[in-house]
């Protein structure tokens, strides 16, 4: 599909300081902006996701951190394991 637009005078000027800047070519960097914005758009107009395990899929909580896979089950070893490299008994206690 071919577009066509016009930029008011401020968004031309800074269209002209991103093409200097970056060195791109105006065609491809109005491309990737529009692409980029479609993109941005369609994903906020999207309905939610009616599967919680899907909807979780999508965040960016999915691989935000790092952790033993066995975490859950055993949290209360690795407490207390953490908890005796941090405080450490002493003998007489």
């Amino acid at each position: 599909m071919q577009i066509e637009i016009q930029l008011d005078e401020e968004r031309a000027d800074k269209l002209a300081q991103i093409q200097q800047q970056t060195q791109q070519d105006a065609t491809e960097l109005i491309d990737r902006m529009v692409s980029e914005a479609i993109d941005h758009y369609y994903q906020q107009i999207q309905p939610p996701a009616t599967d919680p395990l899907a909807k979780l899929k999508q965040s960016k909580f999915i691989g935000c951190f790092q952790g033993s896979p066995d975490l859950s089950t055993n949290s209360k070893a690795y407490f207390h394991e953490i908890m005796q490299e941090k405080f450490p008994q002493h003998p007489d206690q």
